[in-house]
């Protein structure tokens, strides 16, 4: 086996077979190999307690790749380890040995998101490569979402069945179909904002023939999905992939004919639209009413925002994960005594309102372009209820990464070289 870079870099060379036979791994295999296992969940690496085995694999890869491979240090893996510093800390004197296991996982998790950001730096045409797997992801989605719904029919043996709903509810290459709609639709919206031209009305509905074939599979994977998170993503992605101006247009079209949008016989669509109702309230009983589901991702954000104190030195450096449970013990519906409040609001919560700050800067807001910025808003919408210590939470913050450096020089690219 033997492992090249494609671009001025040194290999360590371990040949397996014979002169004649040999494997040669390229730091574009690399890239591929976590990029993709951060994207997808196969049934075979998960265990009883839901742990993917895969994606911590291809983290740890991703940071011995640092040391086998020399990739560069730059000044946002530097902060970004600074940053993992400071919440080791924060685990070691203020939580427990459980809050260090989780700085420990958080560690992994970006370790292999720093080595696709490095790597994606060797790669010569990073346009084309990002819309060329961008393509692949989701035609992948949209195959086995399209088996899984024949076998479900046929009564044969569902494959990567791992969490669904049932029949007409299908989780295709990803842990559950919620978590489906944030990876094909945030892809597909990547996808699409490497395409976005100038405003121009004649192209507001064109669609060449491979593109119209990406929307057929993006569509139905995200409707097989049976989600109401995919069927809202739809609609975004469609609004956030025009300009700003259209962006704007079509946002106001929503508001206008929304009574329309309640009578859609379609039942992810009803739960949508039940919680965006409810949600200007900020009434927790409300939202759980209206949908239970849905409202486990939006409520612990309304806690936060509704009980946490300024004045509370806790509120700034955080409470450990102990404060969790103060915050949302016994108050999620569907949980129990179980605690699930996500990126929004967990982390400020364990890690307070500068640690939240400082990981947001270093992982969203340095890569803010006209080209990220819908990808930015659609992470915060659909990805932020997801926990950090997940892969589908990194894998948006991969796209952003990705998507920026895809886009060309820009000004976030020149606040970087500044950090």
């Amino acid at each position: 086996m033997e492992f090249s870079h494609r671009s001025n870099t040194s290999s360590r060379l371990a040949r397996w077979g014979g002169s004649n036979r040999r494997l040669v791994i390229t730091a574009h295999h690399l890239l591929l190999f976590i990029m993709v296992c951060y994207a997808v969940v196969l049934a075979p690496f998960i265990d009883s307690d839901f742990r993917n085995y895969l994606v911590i694999f291809a983290g740890m890869l991703g940071g011995l790749l640092f040391l086998s491979l020399r990739l560069k240090v730059t000044r946002q893996v530097l902060a970004g380890m600074l940053c993992l510093f400071f919440m080791g800390l924060q685990a070691l004197f203020i939580g427990g040995d459980r809050d260090l296991w989780s700085v420990g996982l958080t560690l992994v998790y970006a370790s292999g998101y720093f080595a696709v950001a490095t790597l994606f730096e060797r790669v010569p045409d990073k346009r084309g490569f990002l819309q060329k797997w961008a393509r692949v992801i989701v035609y992948a989605f949209a195959t086995l979402s399209i088996i899984q719904m024949v076998a479900s029919f046929t009564s044969l043996p569902i494959p990567n069945l791992i969490a669904s709903k049932g029949l007409w509810s299908y989780n295709s290459l990803a842990f559950e179909p919620s978590q489906l709609g944030r990876v094909v639709g945030m892809t597909m919206l990547a996808y699409l904002m490497l395409l976005r031209e100038p405003l121009r009305i004649e192209r507001l509905f064109h669609f060449s023939k491979s593109n119209l074939a990406l929307t057929g599979a993006f569509l139905i994977t995200m409707l097989l999905s049976g989600s109401a998170l995919a069927a809202s993503a739809i609609a975004v992605v469609f609004i956030l992939s025009r300009s700003l101006v259209w962006s704007m247009i079509f946002a106001a079209l929503i508001v206008i004919f929304w009574p329309i949008v309640l009578l859609v016989d379609y039942e992810p669509v009803n739960r949508a639209a039940a919680i965006l109702s409810t949600i200007g309230d900020l009434d927790t009983d409300a939202l759980i009413s209206a949908d239970s589901s849905g409202a486990s991702r939006v409520v612990p954000a309304v806690i936060y925002l509704k009980e946490s104190v300024p004045s509370e030195v806790g509120f700034w450096i955080g409470y450990s994960g102990d404060g969790l449970a103060r915050f949302f013990q016994y108050r999620l519906p569907g949980f129990g005594d179980t605690v699930a409040a996500g990126f929004l609001a967990g982390f400020p919560v364990v890690y307070g309102a500068l640690g939240i700050l400082v990981f947001l800067w270093i992982f969203v807001f340095l890569f803010l372009t006209p080209k990220t910025a819908p990808l930015i808003v659609f992470w915060i919408l659909f990805f932020s209820s997801s926990a950090w210590n997940t892969q589908v939470f990194w894998y948006g913050l991969i796209l952003i990464q990705m998507t920026s450096a895809a886009s060309g020089p820009d000004k976030a690219a020149v606040t970087r070289a500044a950090l």
